[in-house]
């Protein structure tokens, strides 16, 4: 979701004065473009001529609309509530604000919590001996002492329902990416599990 809030292209000023719709990864530092009322802001920069307010609630958090001038900073993502802003851009697309924000969020997620690290450090030696475990059940009694297999392979299978470490191992990234991803959404975060 972070990534749809940057638009893809940015109205780029040529020394002509015309306007042309570049890519705003290909948008040079320096480069002059113009966003009109209701556009968002495809690049971090500063504004050189016009006046409106910008909705900064994406990046800041804020829900009042900020008035912009000559000489305001401006943000990627964020969305151009009134008039048309002319706006020099400051950094490139790799090095904006949000895209500061994404790798932030991707950077949490990738990193592993301590409890996920017990989790999978404990189930790579529990998860071996509840297998050897339960073939061990299902094959023993009926091969050394004449049981019934339907009845002994029930139990193996109910042993492995039951004591195999599943449920805690999926559950725990699965819980820490959810709280991670809706903190996010959120406006909130988190720099790790």
């Amino acid at each position: 979701a972070l990534l749809d809030l940057a638009p893809p292209t940015a109205r780029v000023i040529r020394p002509d004065g015309t306007e042309a719709d570049v890519p705003a990864a290909e948008v040079a530092v320096g480069t002059r473009f113009v966003v009109r009322g209701g556009d968002r802001i495809p690049l971090d920069g500063e504004v050189t001529d016009g006046a409106g307010a910008v909705d900064q609630a994406p990046i800041t958090g804020e829900s009042a609309l900020v008035p912009k001038e000559a000489g305001d900073e401006v943000y990627a993502g964020t969305i151009n509530g009134e008039g048309t802003l002319s706006v020099r851009a400051t950094k490139p697309a790799s090095d904006t604000v949000l895209s500061k924000i994404i790798r932030m969020v991707g950077d949490a997620h990738s990193r592993r919590a301590e409890v996920e690290q017990w989790v999978t450090r404990f189930a790579r030696i529990y998860t071996p001996i509840v297998m050897a475990l339960a073939v061990l059940i299902a094959l023993a009694p009926p091969l050394l002492a004449g049981g019934t297999w339907d009845y002994w392979v029930y139990n193996a299978l109910v042993l492995l329902v039951i004591a195999c470490p599943c449920a805690l191992v999926i559950s725990t990234p699965v819980s820490i990416v959810a709280a991670l991803a809706s903190s996010a959404r959120s406006g909130v975060l988190i720099k790790g599990g």
